[in-house]
């Protein structure tokens, strides 16, 4: 939870509080989280995160009373999702909660050690949270507290792709919501964050490290001797919504597209490998790794063809030999593109696997990191500190959308769900059921089994597609469709 402690004693003395996101770690001397001591009478903590709390007093101090308040944002939960599989009910509600957890006045990362916006984590929290609550007022204030204002002397938060997901995150902000005056209000900050990264390209036009940057993309081993292929696909992206903002503010956003084409060619001139059917990491390292990052960004943003697509999935993706990724934060970007790919079942035995892994652990709420061989307590391990990992880590929400997206089949094809597509597929599940929110309170039910789909929507726009076709969705009434 993330709670507050309110604290009677009596007696002389102090008393230690040590706070933990596992037993082990509240058991111990040296907690990551917290350690307050105090000799008031009546302790009031600030909020912080925990599963468990150990109090210490002193010889003589009695604790009379203890109260943990629990501040939270009222956010409506209109989004369910439930199916025959039990352990995936589990999953989508530890999800929920963990989302639930990390939604205050912005997106955080985390409530145990940070408690900060962080770009790449909240750009997944937008995702997540239009497939639960769909409340476009917290990712406006996520937006615009990590947006600050110019002049920008770094990256968001020092990253250099944290920059670009902000970006990205606006544009994608408006296609859901299509909510313009917003746009139209902080269009000129985006454009000076997006002349800020693209006055520190190098002489090859791509991004790269300059001093106080962080080049991170992942917890993960890959080569960052040059520069990133997946900062520069990335980037790519990022241009593409620099166009995309400038429209909606009606202004030319031709010159971002010419920019994102040339860039795009360069980058498939520079990293990809045919015979191997994938992008290195480096090209002028001369290591040719391969890792998973820019080959999934590459099929996330529609970067190379359909055909080509296919050949990374084939010969990286579904690559054991291809190190495997050990964040619930891009287990989500890599489940995302298997989707595209028509990889549903795949996906879907991934998040049994990986999400369902951390549940059958005993967690409530979706942890930072998460690498199936560890064991114990070394699964709490990270940043160098026995306790360092988060076990409530909002990048973990991924079931969320990956379920209401692709199982549920709902989402936009044009700005402010104006008029959307449902488009269901159970995969693996015997059945399957839920809800996905759209703007202004409006939402649309979905239920599917083996011999029909039945699904209902609030409002206009919306087409059913279902073994190859389309039924228009009436307003307020229930359309079957029997197989």
């Amino acid at each position: 939870t993330f709670a507050s402690l309110r604290l009677e004693l009596s007696g002389s003395g102090a008393v230690k509080i040590l706070y933990g996101e596992s037993l082990e770690e509240a058991l111990s001397d040296t907690p990551c989280s917290w350690i307050a001591e105090t000799a008031a009478p009546v302790l009031e903590e600030p909020a912080r995160g925990f599963r468990y709390v150990r109090i210490l007093p002193d010889d003589g101090v009695t604790l009379q009373r203890i109260e943990a308040r629990y501040e939270y944002l009222p956010l409506e939960r209109k989004g369910s999702f439930t199916c025959s599989d039990e352990t995936i009910n589990r999953i989508w509600d530890v999800s929920c909660y963990t989302l639930e957890l990390n939604s205050r006045e912005f997106f955080l990362d985390g409530i145990k050690r940070d408690r900060w916006c962080w770009s790449g984590d909240a750009y997944q929290s937008h995702m997540a949270s239009r497939y639960l609550y769909f409340d476009p007022a917290i990712s406006r204030r996520t937006i615009v507290a990590l947006l600050g204002k110019p002049p920008y002397e770094q990256h968001i938060n020092s990253i250099n792709d944290y920059s670009m997901y902000l970006i990205i995150s606006a544009a994608e902000y408006y296609y859901a919501t299509a909510d313009r005056q917003f746009i139209e209000i902080y269009y000129d900050r985006l454009k000076a964050l997006y002349d800020f990264i693209e006055g520190r390209l190098d002489e090859a036009g791509y991004v790269c490290q300059r001093p106080g940057d962080w080049i991170f993309i992942d917890w993960s081993d890959m080569d960052k001797g040059g520069d990133l292929c997946a900062e520069q696909i990335l980037f790519w992206q990022c241009r593409n919504a620099m166009a995309t903002l400038s429209e909606v503010c009606g202004r030319d956003g031709s010159g971002y597209r010419r920019a994102a084409d040339r860039l795009r060619r360069s980058i498939l001139r520079d990293y990809w490998r045919e015979e191997r059917g994938g992008f290195v990491d480096c090209y002028t390292t001369g290591r040719e790794s391969i890792t998973r990052h820019a080959n999934i960004f590459a099929i996330l943003y529609d970067f190379v063809p359909p055909a080509r697509a296919r050949k990374i999935v084939r010969c990286v993706l579904e690559n054991d030999a291809v190190t495997h990724i050990t964040t619930p934060y891009f287990a989500f970007f890599e489940l995302c593109a298997l989707c595209k790919m028509g990889r549903l079942r795949t996906a879907q035995k991934q998040i049994e696997s990986y999400w369902g892994g951390m549940v059958a652990l005993g967690a409530t709420s979706i942890w930072e990191q998460y690498i199936p061989e560890h064991s114990g307590t070394e699964h709490y391990a990270m940043y160098g500190m026995k306790y360092g990992c988060s076990l409530c880590h909002a990048w973990g929400g991924g079931p969320i959308y990956l379920l209401g997206r692709y199982c549920l089949g709902v989402y936009p094809t044009s700005p402010g769900y104006a008029t959307f597509a449902v488009k269901p597929d159970r995969g693996l599940y015997k059945h399957m059921e839920g809800t996905v929110p759209l703007p202004e309170g409006g939402q649309v039910s979905v239920r599917m089994d083996a011999h029909s789909c039945t699904v209902c929507a609030t409002r206009a726009g919306g087409t059913l597609t279902v073994r190859g076709q389309d039924y228009p969705i009436p307003v307020g009434e229930q359309l079957t469709v029997t197989f």
